[in-house]
């Protein structure tokens, strides 16, 4: 689950980075998405994204104090769609493994092949394939 104003920080920072891949991670707890931490991609490229190593663990210290765990890590796809491309299976694993590199995490993607109505979908990867999982947007329901 995303708050509205959550997903509308992750889809400002993709347009902002155009036309590279933006990239970031996501913190929260139990599956919802609580706070956003965008992250430099060094070097920026069209087609793929690398997080600058010190801004991430900055960004994962940040969730640490914040007494949350990371639920997500999101990037763009600047011109295609919101579907995980190879580079991306690659990336998310180890290396030389199918065994991902966080596999608590849900693998967000931002396509702006429509820059006016963005597609966001998650995905998680097991086995060394990603299954899609919904976003869920909106305020968590009073149990």
């Amino acid at each position: 689950m995303i708050a509205p104003a959550a997903l509308e920080t992750v889809i400002s920072h993709c347009r902002r980075e155009l036309p590279h891949e933006a990239c970031g991670i996501l913190g929260g707890r139990d599956g919802r998405v609580e706070s956003v931490h965008p992250v430099q991609s060094t070097p920026p490229g069209r087609t793929r994204f690398a997080m600058d190593p010190a801004a991430q663990l900055c960004a994962m210290d940040n969730i640490q104090r914040e007494g949350r765990v990371m639920v997500g890590i999101y990037h763009s796809h600047p011109e295609g769609p919101a579907v995980p491309s190879r580079v991306d299976l690659e990336q998310a694993c180890w290396p030389g493994t199918t065994s991902p590199n966080y596999p608590e995490a849900v693998q967000v993607i931002v396509s702006l092949q429509d820059r006016d109505a963005p597609v966001v979908k998650g995905y998680t990867l097991a086995a060394g394939a990603y299954v899609e999982v919904p976003i869920v947007v909106g305020k968590r329901e009073k149990d």
